[in-house]
C-alpha cells in the first residue's frame, strides 16, 4: 500500500448546507418529542453521539445506552425516508476525484463523526460508498482523535500492509489537527465549514477549492 487516504464526509465528499442534517434533526425532535432540538448546536467536526449528548443536556434529558439504541433505530428510519431526496449531494468534484484515487491504487478510508449507518446512506446516494471498505465513525469515539486512531487501526488491519504515505482530506481546522495527530499530510478543501483564511492559519500541506486543482504528484 503506497498511499492511504482518509476522507472526511460532510463538507468534503458531501455538500454541507441547511439540508445536510435534516434526517438527524427530525429524528431528534420526533424521538424525544421536542421542537427544534438541534437549534444552536454546532455539528462541525463532531461525532453524532457527542452532538446528541449536547441536545439531551440542553433539554435536561438523561443519557442512557437504551435511549441511544432507540434513537439509532429512529435515525435509520429517517435515513431510509430521505434516501431518494436531494438532501445529500456531491461536494465539488469529489466523486471523480475518489474514483481517480481508486484507479490509481490508493487505499481509501474515512474519518468522520458521522455514524457508519449515516455514512453508508450518504455515500451510497452519490455512488462512492463502495470505495471505502473501512473507516472510523461516530460510534468509534466521542472525539475526532479517538475516531482517527480507530480509523487508522482498522485501515491497517483491512489492507494488511503499512502505507508509505498517509493523507487526510477535510474541510475544517480539526481535520488538519487530526492529520497532525496521525503524522499524516493534509489536504484542506474550502467548501465546508471553515474559511480559506481559517484553514490557512493551520498551514495545511495543500489547500484547494476543487480537487481538480491537485496534481498527480500531490497525492
Amino acid at each position: 500500500m503506497k498511499t492511504l487516504v482518509f476522507f472526511d464526509i460532510n463538507g468534503t465528499i458531501i455538500k454541507r448546507d441547511s439540508r445536510t442534517d435534516i434526517p438527524f434533526a427530525q429524528a431528534v425532535d420526533e424521538f424525544f418529542n421536542i421542537q427544534n432540538g438541534m437549534e444552536g448546536v454546532d455539528t462541525t467536526a463532531r461525532s453524532d453521539k457527542d452532538v446528541l449528548m449536547e441536545v439531551l443536556d440542553n433539554f435536561k434529558i438523561p443519557f442512557s445506552e437504551n435511549l441511544w439504541n432507540g434513537f439509532l433505530k429512529k435515525y435509520e428510519k429517517k435515513l431510509e425516508e430521505f434516501k431518494k431526496t436531494d438532501v445529500w449531494r456531491e461536494n465539488a468534484d469529489a466523486v471523480s476525484f475518489i474514483k481517480k484515487l481508486h484507479k490509481k491504487g490508493c487505499s481509501l478510508s474515512l474519518i468522520s463523526g458521522e455514524l457508519s449507518i449515516g455514512a453508508k446512506y450518504k455515500l451510497e446516494k452519490i455512488g462512492v460508498w463502495e470505495y471505502f471498505p473501512t473507516g472510523g465513525f461516530g460510534e468509534d469515539g466521542l472525539r475526532r482523535f479517538d475516531i482517527a486512531d480507530s480509523a487508522l487501526k482498522k485501515a491497517l488491519e483491512h489492507y494488511k500492509t503499512t502505507p508509505e504515505r498517509i493523507v487526510v482530506i477535510g474541510d475544517t481546522v480539526l481535520d488538519i489537527q487530526t492529520a497532525r495527530h496521525l503524522n499524516a499530510e493534509v489536504i484542506s478543501i474550502t467548501t465546508g465549514s471553515h474559511s480559506r483564511e481559517k484553514l490557512e492559519s493551520e498551514s495545511p500541506d495543500f489547500i484547494v477549492d476543487r480537487f481538480s486543482e491537485l496534481k498527480d504528484s500531490d497525492i
